[in-house]
């Protein structure tokens, strides 16, 4: 499993932060050209993000844009997947979920 948070720096200009995640109890998390293989496939879909993102970040500067981390049009599945991460991530340290991903105007 990998994450990645992206930093907006400008409005045309972002920085990712990885995290990379490989359960040692995988039959093939100590075989290096597995995982070798698994960051080259996550880095192929970075290359791939990074023009939307790109976008994003100018987007950022139009008129039209207003606040919020998932555009409700767009992101519907998305925001959705993060809400059942969240719940799942937090059943695991016994916590109450939060409200950590809302629409622009939820």
């Amino acid at each position: 499993m990998d994450t990645n948070v992206v930093v907006p720096i400008a409005p045309d200009r972002c920085r990712v932060e990885f995290d990379y995640f490989v359960d040692p109890t995988h039959p093939q998390a100590a075989d290096d050209k597995w995982v070798d293989e698994c960051l080259e496939k996550s880095h192929q879909v970075q290359l791939e993000d990074t023009a939307l993102c790109e976008g994003v970040q100018r987007g950022l500067e139009s008129p039209a844009y207003d606040v919020g981390r998932y555009a409700p049009r767009l992101e519907a599945c998305m925001l959705h997947f993060h809400r059942q991460l969240e719940r799942e991530l937090q059943r695991e340290l016994q916590q109450e979920p939060g409200s950590c991903y809302e629409y622009a105007n939820d």
